[in-house]
């Protein structure tokens, strides 16, 4: 029997702690850099305060998955990889 893990629940053990921030945090930096996009640019685009952002990137908070949902779409990156840190394929990566 194949154990099959929530994306919802990944997603929360992953963001709750620090070192998963921290490392989204540089993914979310890295990629912001690579698309010449500011903070400022990637909050108001993105529907949230600059202060938040700057706190993603720092590894301080984590965005909610819509968050991380309309931050992947504007970065151009897979929600999963950008949120997680993993390469998710088939039809389960639709639950986040």
């Amino acid at each position: 029997m194949a154990l099959h893990i929530s994306a919802d629940l990944l997603f929360e053990e992953s963001l709750a702690h620090r070192a998963g921030r921290r490392t989204f945090g540089a993914r979310l930096d890295h990629c912001l850099k690579r698309n010449n996009i500011s903070s400022s640019q990637a909050a108001k685009r993105v529907g949230v305060a600059v202060e938040e952002v700057t706190y993603w990137r720092a590894g301080i908070t984590a965005p909610t998955r819509s968050g991380c949902r309309r931050l992947s779409r504007l970065l151009g990156v897979d929600v999963f990889w950008l949120c997680l840190g993993i390469e998710a394929e088939g039809p389960d990566t639709r639950v986040l």
